[in-house]
């Protein structure tokens, strides 16, 4: 997990969001524009929840509650996308927990350019896995 430099993305989600309600809220006696405003703030709401939000959030909590293991860097590409500065490259990785069989997990990952050398094939990580689907980890900030 990097750290993301400036003003994070979804502050425009939030910001249109505010305004969207704050302009439905002002035109709420004017039921047509006063209720399309609304609903496109829901939307945008719901967009924004989904995209920036809830992955965050789950990523928070299995970092939290996750069990710690370590994972082998079987592959790693790039995918094409970035978010800002930060290139997003691909895994496939080799879990191993400490008392399961060893298991392998394709997933995406959001990198600052600097530490890229760190993802490379062959090299061991620390990851969390979520109790509950153990297809669902997080890589830990340092890598060993």
């Amino acid at each position: 997990m990097t750290r993301q430099i400036g003003p994070p993305v979804y502050l425009l989600w939030i910001i249109a969001g505010v305004a969207f309600i704050s302009i439905g809220t002002l035109a709420i006696f004017e039921w047509t524009f006063g209720l399309a405003a609304f609903i496109l703030a829901g939307i945008l709401a719901y967009v924004g929840y989904r995209i920036f939000f809830r992955p965050a959030l789950i990523e928070l909590s299995i970092l939290r509650k996750g069990e710690p293991a370590s994972a082998v860097i079987l592959e790693a590409w790039e995918t094409g996308k970035s978010k800002g500065d930060f290139p997003k490259i691909g895994l496939k990785l080799e879990v191993r927990p400490p008392e399961m069989v060893p298991y392998q997990v394709e997933m995406f990952h959001k990198v600052n350019p600097s530490e890229r050398r760190i993802f490379r094939e062959g090299r061991v990580i620390t990851v969390k896995i979520d109790s509950k689907n153990p297809k669902k980890i997080a890589i830990l900030p340092k890598a060993s």
